[in-house]
C-alpha cells in the first residue's frame, strides 16, 4: 500500500512538470495575441473556476454547513498566509507573464530552477529547515548552469553573451519571480498545514483570480476578441490541473521530491519551446541540465 501511495505521488508530480511546460507554453503563445493583464486574469479565472467546483466537490459541508465546516478548514494563521500568499502570488505572475512576452520560453523557464536555491535562505527563516553543506555544490551548479546557458547564442562570446543575458527584461523578469516563488513555496506548506490541500490551492486561486480582475478593470484595457484568449485559457486549465496535482503530491511525498520533479518542467519547457514555437533551444539545453541538476542536489540537501 505504501509503495502505491509513493508511485501516485510520483505520477502527481510528474503530471504537475508536465501542466507547468503547457502553462510556460500556453502563456508564451497567449502574450503573442493579447495584454499581460489580460493573459493573466484569464488564467487565473478559468483556475478558480475549476479548483471552486473540485473543492466544493469533495468538501460538500461548505455548502450543506459552512458556519460549521469553515473554522476546520481555516485553523491557524490561514488568513494571514492567504493573504501573503495571494499578494506575492498577484505579483509572481505578472513577472512571470512578462518574461515570457520579452524573451524566449526556453531561455526565460530555466531561471525557475534557482527557487531551490533560494530557498536556502528561505525555508530556515520560514519554516526552519535545515540544509546540509551538499546544498553549496547545487549552488555551484546551478550558477554554471546560467553561465552555460548565457552563452549558448551561436557564436556569441562568453562575456558579451553573459552581459545580454542579464540584461535581458525578460530573465530579470523570471529572477524576480523565481525569487518570490522561494517565498510562497514555503507559505504553500505552512497553508496546507493549516488547512487542506485542495481547500488552500483554491482559496489561493481564487484570490488571485479576484486581484487580477481588479488590475484588468483599473487598467482599461483594449477592446479584445476572445479567440484572441484561447491559449489563456488553456494556459489557465493547465495551472489549475497542476496545482491541484501538486498540492496532492504533497500528501503523498515528501516536499524535496516533489519540487525535483516538478521543476523537470524547465527542461520540458526548453525542449517543447524549441519544438513548438521555433527557438534555438539545442545550444541551451546542456545549461538548462546543468541548472537542474545542481537544484536537484539543493533539493537533496533540504531533506
Amino acid at each position: 500500500m505504501a509503495t502505491a501511495a509513493i508511485w501516485l505521488g510520483i505520477g502527481a508530480a510528474v503530471i504537475a512538470a508536465f501542466c507547468q511546460t503547457a502553462t510556460d507554453i500556453g502563456t508564451k503563445a497567449a502574450t503573442r495575441e493579447a495584454e499581460e493583464r489580460l493573459v493573466v486574469a484569464t488564467q487565473w479565472c478559468v483556475g478558480a473556476v475549476m479548483l471552486t467546483a473540485l473543492c466544493l466537490a469533495l468538501h460538500p459541508e461548505l455548502l450543506l454547513r459552512p458556519m460549521s465546516a469553515m473554522p476546520e478548514l481555516t485553523r491557524g494563521n490561514f488568513w494571514p498566509l492567504l493573504l501573503g500568499s495571494s499578494v506575492l502570488n498577484v505579483a509572481a505572475y505578472y513577472f512571470f507573464v512578462r518574461a515570457y512576452r520579452l524573451s524566449d520560453a526556453s531561455l526565460a523557464a530555466p531561471l525557475l530552477l534557482i527557487t531551490p536555491v533560494l530557498m536556502l535562505v528561505t525555508s530556515p527563516l520560514l519554516v526552519g529547515q535545515r540544509v546540509s553543506p551538499l546544498g553549496a555544490a547545487g549552488v555551484v551548479l546551478s550558477v554554471a548552469g546560467g553561465l552555460v546557458l548565457a552563452s549558448s547564442e551561436p557564436g556569441a562570446r562568453p562575456r558579451a553573451s553573459l552581459m545580454t543575458f542579464v540584461r535581458d527584461p525578460g530573465v530579470r523578469s523570471m529572477g524576480v519571480t523565481a525569487v518570490i516563488y522561494s517565498v510562497t513555496a514555503n507559505i504553500d506548506k505552512l497553508g496546507i498545514e493549516a488547512s487542506t490541500p485542495i481547500f488552500w490551492i483554491a482559496a489561493v486561486t481564487d484570490a488571485i483570480a479576484a486581484s487580477s480582475l481588479v488590475v484588468l478593470v483599473a487598467s482599461r484595457p483594449r477592446a479584445f476578441r476572445f479567440s484572441q484568449l484561447r491559449y489563456a485559457f488553456a494556459a489557465g486549465v493547465a495551472n489549475a490541473v497542476g496545482n491541484a496535482t501538486q498540492m496532492y503530491a504533497l500528501t503523498l511525498l515528501f516536499v524535496p521530491y516533489v519540487i525535483a520533479l516538478k521543476r523537470m518542467s524547465a527542461l520540458f519547457t526548453v525542449i517543447v519551446g524549441g519544438l513548438a514555437l521555433g527557438e534555438n533551444f539545442r545550444t541551451r539545453l546542456l545549461g538548462a541540465a546543468i541548472m537542474f541538476a545542481g537544484a536537484a542536489l539543493v533539493i537533496l540537501a533540504r531533506q
